[in-house]
């Protein structure tokens, strides 16, 4: 992953740190695979995705940070966060690239989410009728009729969390156009001091 678009988040260390640990998780999946262990499989996927996801709301929250008055932690969500550009007549390309990749049955990053939902109910892998091949994983493992993913599980989720690196560099491009955008667009709100 390059550094240039992360390097402009403020929490680049805590962001790197969840990336390093899906990687990491991936890995795992892979010798479990390679292995016949389904249980350790299951596993190194659950934590994989997570630790995706986790670097994804880090990339949110360092985006937050940026603003002026940031929200709490407990506070960051694309919801709230797209409020707040709302408010000030802004557009933001970071929460709309956010909005275009989590497309419910479309983006990449839903799938995943749903991935990541699922997992606590459903196991996300399907295992194999022939025992020379590799079990499926699922689309959605709470609604099978979404069908099985083209790649291997392991391969799936390295190459998600690659897809995750790719997406935090993004944000971390667009996160300084979009918050000169936001001071702007606020300081020509009537009342408002920023």
């Amino acid at each position: 992953m390059g550094e240039p678009g992360l390097a402009r988040l403020p929490n680049q260390q805590q962001i790197l740190l969840r990336l390093d640990g899906a990687r990491r998780q991936a890995e795992q999946a892979s010798t479990a695979l390679e292995s016949g262990d389904h249980a350790g499989l299951e596993s190194a996927l659950c934590a994989a995705i997570d630790q995706a996801l986790k670097a994804v709301t880090a990339a949110l929250y360092g985006f937050n940070s940026l603003l002026p008055n940031p929200l709490p932690a407990s506070r960051v969500t694309r919801r709230n966060l797209r409020d707040r550009f709302v408010a000030v007549q802004a557009r933001s390309a970071v929460l709309e690239l956010l909005d275009r990749e989590s497309r419910p049955q479309e983006g990449w990053l839903w799938w995943l989410d749903r991935k990541e939902a699922s997992s606590a109910f459903a196991s996300l892998i399907r295992p194999s009728a022939d025992a020379k091949m590799p079990p499926a994983l699922w689309r959605d493992p709470l609604d099978p009729a979404h069908g099985v993913e083209m790649l291997r599980p392991d391969r799936y989720v390295q190459q998600a969390v690659e897809q995750v690196g790719r997406l935090i560099e993004e944000i971390g491009r667009l996160a300084g156009p979009d918050i000169a955008a936001y001071r702007e667009a606020a300081r020509r709100q009537p009342g408002r001091l920023i």
